[in-house]
């Protein structure tokens, strides 16, 4: 937890991925406690965390959850030594009772965690289907936010290319996505395991290896193979965050080195060697470089280099220090050179034990303790700005030229934005809404955007009969109104049926089109409509719910400017109807002629559907662990 995986995420926010991430250990250790138990209920017990992490609710992580927990299964069915000491017989064929037993308990964990989570996987499914990001799915999208092959350094050199709150970063964005760093211990250990490797760290440092190629993203060949062979990859972005993988196994490589060299006799002589030629080369190229430094960059970037040579230097103590105290605490008596033993204890083991981990946290806490700190999550002084201006005003928003980061700001000081919370945009209405980038288009007047909000001014966008205008500035605030918005409820008479989005959304754009008075559905609608004039009113509205009234000499559509998503009801003077999508992003529905009182509210069935499979899921854990206790 004290990684700088997990502490640059603190800084950034991202707090769904580590609570993704956290489950992962208690994942691993309940899948082999249950094949070392062999028993039913303990693999439904093992299934809890998998449950958890799914229901942390950071979908990307997920991932590589599952690409950790493949491989560990994987070793244990085909790597590891038998665990639970029965002698279980081999069945005749290609796989063994042992085999079958392990398959058995991570299908039955598996599907506990996945019923478990039914209550936001089966929400989730449906809106994967819906989602912006669909749409969005090239291979430069996935491979955003890639490692860097020149950001390995900064797992021994954690700021060699800075940090964002105090010297500054001067690397690739974003600095939160590519932060790994795990500590000098576990680089250390991984020599001491590799001098007497065995099948447990072979496969540890396959893990590390294949997450450091997998996290290189475009900078390497392995993630474009899973980017074709495997759909999910293609709605994820940021392969940095493979690096997790780096992370977990650095850190299991050093628990179990540490647990084999406390417990059976080592050879340690080599182990100082190592220390002293490492600190000689680490400080010959301090040295090197300082002298280099001094000489060629004294100016501009001098404060960088020098950043860097003590991120050096820094390295070079805590590998020095690590190796001495890892050399201190062998077992009770180690065998040295020439077959004599000896007993190599500088330190009692609690006192070697506890020096070590002191150092682990300090290395890790030096790093990471900038990025750990309490105050209120607020968004950008820009949007405190923008409110200003709108004061008592209704309206939504637009904003423009503004980071996918800074958008979410608008509803945190109460503005309601028309791209919603963006990692959870409808690809409908992402598609109607990028169709034309200008503020000034059809489909913004169709999505009831009222204003534009930007940071700075839109000038060129103030010109013709849709022009903006400016409404006041405040700060780095630009507000413009946008005279061509459309009501979020109106009565249209003209119905246009085009069947297809790409034709349905061109035509918003054509000249000749008034989406005032014509509404474009994809069938043709449950009344014919007439020509005569009508009005309707928002009576309320509420997250959930619309109370509308409308009143027409003739049958018309009621457009909703709201995203039409499954779970919508309309009822119609208490009668439910049956409502489609507008435009290809919002709802409408016909309305008889006379005066009506229309209520639209959200109660997605598929709630309940996942809800009742969770409690049966959560029923059986409960059942579970009480006869795993007895």
């Amino acid at each position: 937890m004290f990684s700088g995986f997990f502490t640059a995420r603190i800084y950034a926010g991202h707090i769904g991925l580590i609570a993704v991430h956290t489950w992962v250990p208690w994942l691993l250790l309940g899948t082999l406690w249950s094949i070392r138990r062999r028993d039913i209920w303990s693999a439904v017990v093992a299934g809890l965390p998998f449950g958890m992490a799914l229901l942390a609710g950071h979908t990307t992580s997920l991932l590589y959850v599952g690409l950790i927990w493949v491989c560990f299964i994987g070793f244990q069915l085909f790597g590891a030594e038998e665990q639970g000491g029965r002698g279980v017989e081999e069945r005749k064929g290609i796989i063994t009772n042992y085999q079958l037993l392990i398959i058995r308990q991570v299908i039955i964990s598996g599907v506990i965690g996945l019923l478990l989570a039914m209550v936001q996987l089966l929400p989730l499914a449906q809106f994967t289907q819906l989602a912006g990001r669909t749409a969005e799915a090239s291979y430069e999208f996935a491979t955003g936010f890639s490692f860097p092959p020149a950001h390995l350094i900064t797992l021994l050199v954690p700021e060699f290319f800075g940090e964002p709150t105090r010297a500054g970063y001067w690397s690739v964005p974003n600095f939160e996505e590519l932060a790994a760093y795990a500590g000098i211990l576990p680089l250390l250990a991984l020599v001491v395991a590799l001098k007497r490797p065995t099948r447990q760290i072979w496969f540890w440092l396959g893990v590390m290896v294949f997450g450091i190629l997998l996290a290189l993203g475009s900078y390497g060949f392995l993630y474009k193979i899973f980017y074709d062979f495997l759909p999910p990859f293609r709605l994820a972005r940021a392969p940095g965050r493979a690096m997790f993988l780096y992370v977990l196994s650095s850190s299991v490589l050093l628990g179990i080195t540490l647990n084999r060299w406390w417990h059976e006799v080592q050879e340690v002589h080599w182990l100082k060697w190592v220390v002293t030629a490492a600190a000689v080369t680490g400080l010959t190229t301090i040295a090197a470089t300082g002298a280099v430094f001094a000489s060629q960059h004294p100016s501009d970037t001098s404060g960088r280099l020098w950043h860097q040579l003590g991120g050096w230097a820094v390295a070079a103590v805590l590998f020095v220090v690590g190796g001495y105290l890892w050399q201190g605490s062998g077992g009770a008596e180690v065998q040295g050179r020439g077959g004599v033993t000896r007993n190599a204890f500088r330190f009692s083991p609690s006192t070697s034990h506890f020096l070590l981990l002191l150092l682990v946290i300090s290395d890790l806490w030096l790093f990471g303790f900038k990025f750990v700190r309490t105050e209120p999550m607020t968004p950008d002084a820009f949007w405190f700005e923008a409110r200003d201006v709108f004061g008592e005003a209704n309206g939504r928003v637009l904003p423009w030229g503004i980071s996918i980061f800074s958008q979410n700001g608008a509803g945190q000081v109460g503005l309601e934005s028309v791209f919603g919370y963006n990692a959870l945009e409808v690809g409908a209405n992402s598609q109607l809404a990028a169709s034309v980038p200008d503020p000034r288009s059809t489909a913004y007047d169709i999505l009831g955007a009222h204003y534009v909000v930007a940071t700075s001014a839109l000038d060129q966008f103030t010109e013709g009969e849709s022009g903006l205008q400016l409404v006041a500035q405040n700060g780095s605030a630009w507000v413009y109104a946008r005279p061509q918005a459309l009501p979020l409820v109106r009565l249209v008479n003209n119905v246009e049926v085009i069947a297809d989005n790409q034709p349905a959304i061109a035509r918003v754009h054509q000249p000749d089109f008034d989406p005032s008075q014509t509404v474009i559905v994809a069938e043709n609608p449950a009344c014919d409509v007439g020509r005569g004039s009508g009005t309707a009113e928002l009576l309320e509205r509420r997250s959930g719910y619309w109370r509308i009234i409308t009143s027409s000499e003739e049958a018309a559509m009621l457009v909703v400017s709201e995203t039409a998503y499954p779970g919508w009801d309309v009822v119609i003077d208490g009668q439910t109807a049956a409502w489609q999508t507008a435009y290809t992003a919002v709802r409408t529905v016909c309305v008889p002629a006379g005066e009506h009182l229309i209520e639209w509210q959200f109660r997605p069935r598929i709630y309940w559907y996942g809800g009742i499979l969770s409690l049966l899921a959560l029923f059986f854990v409960v059942m579970a662990v009480y006869k795993v206790r007895d």
